[in-house]
């Protein structure tokens, strides 16, 4: 990192490497800022390695409240452009692909890194974005011609496993400044219009759900590429706590599906889903 602290990676490929070009995921895990561990991804890093023969490397950044706003959103950055001039040290090639994603906080890393990538032209460029249950938004940055859309705060206030209150007490951990583009993608309103092809998961239960709706609301405005599932009924953090629902097995199937759009790969979805049961055993 910039000022020689070393965050951990982990590498995902597969043993039965072939000649095709691998490219490069890059997966930031979730938990509020404040928790998390780059084991997170491990079950969608696998699947990705051996179904599309990526690379994935799941990233670490440092936790607030010890390490509070701008270090997670630096952390990821720096992570980002080491892999950018470095890839080719783990046998990645980023002309196949350099995918960059995260779920909840690791959501929000993901993009405003992407739009930080954008304005400021990496090279190579990211070539695509996944944001699963992302948090991106405080009442005071809803764009204007959006903020009817933006109601699930209020509507999903008082949600299990993430509510008004958990909300708070990150907010108050990760001391952002609300209307740094390092915080969040809408305050970054140039970018949209250049970001690469998008996919976006949300839970219609969590109290982050319009953030994410208005998120690929405004990129489809701006003439972007975009895919969105919605899981309707489910809280925030759904798949990781219920893992045996049946909207946590689409989930899974979905967000390989997803990866597999967002690197133009080839397998279809029944092939996904019938190689996602065999890895974990069974339906």
């Amino acid at each position: 990192m910039r000022d020689g602290y070393e965050n951990e990676a982990i590498v995902y490929q597969s043993a039965s490497r072939s000649s095709s070009p691998s490219p490069l995921i890059v997966l930031c895990y979730g938990g509020g800022f404040v928790l998390g561990i780059n084991k997170q991804y491990a079950a969608t890093a696998r699947a990705a390695a051996l179904l599309y023969g990526a690379t994935v490397a799941n990233i670490s950044y440092r936790l607030a409240p010890e390490n509070p706003f701008p270090t997670p959103a630096n952390d990821v950055w720096d992570n980002i452009e080491w892999l950018a001039g470095n890839a080719h040290t783990l046998n990645a090639d980023l002309s196949a692909g350099f995918i960059l994603g995260g779920g909840s906080a690791g959501a929000n890393l993901a993009a405003v890194t992407m739009h930080k990538a954008t304005r400021t032209n990496l090279t190579p460029p990211l070539t695509g974005l996944y944001l699963a249950v992302p948090f991106l938004l405080m009442e005071d940055i809803v764009p204007d011609q959006y903020k009817s859309l933006w109601i699930a705060r209020e509507q999903n206030s008082k949600a299990p496993i993430l509510n008004e209150d958990a909300l708070n007490g990150v907010m108050a951990a990760y001391q952002p400044h609300a209307k740094s583009p390092d915080f969040s993608p809408f305050n970054d309103p140039e970018s949209f219009s250049k970001l690469p092809r998008t996919y976006v998961q949300v839970a219609g239960l969590d109290p982050l759900c319009d953030d994410g709706l208005v998120y690929e609301r405004v990129l489809k405005d701006h003439g972007i590429e975009t895919r969105l599932d919605v899981y309707p009924g489910v809280p925030h953090g759904f798949n990781g706590m219920f893992p045996h629902l049946k909207q946590s097995k689409r989930f899974d199937i979905e967000t390989a599906v997803g990866l597999r759009w967002l690197l133009r790969a080839e397998k279809d979805r029944e092939r996904v889903k019938a190689f996602l049961i065999d890895m974990r055993g069974g339906a």
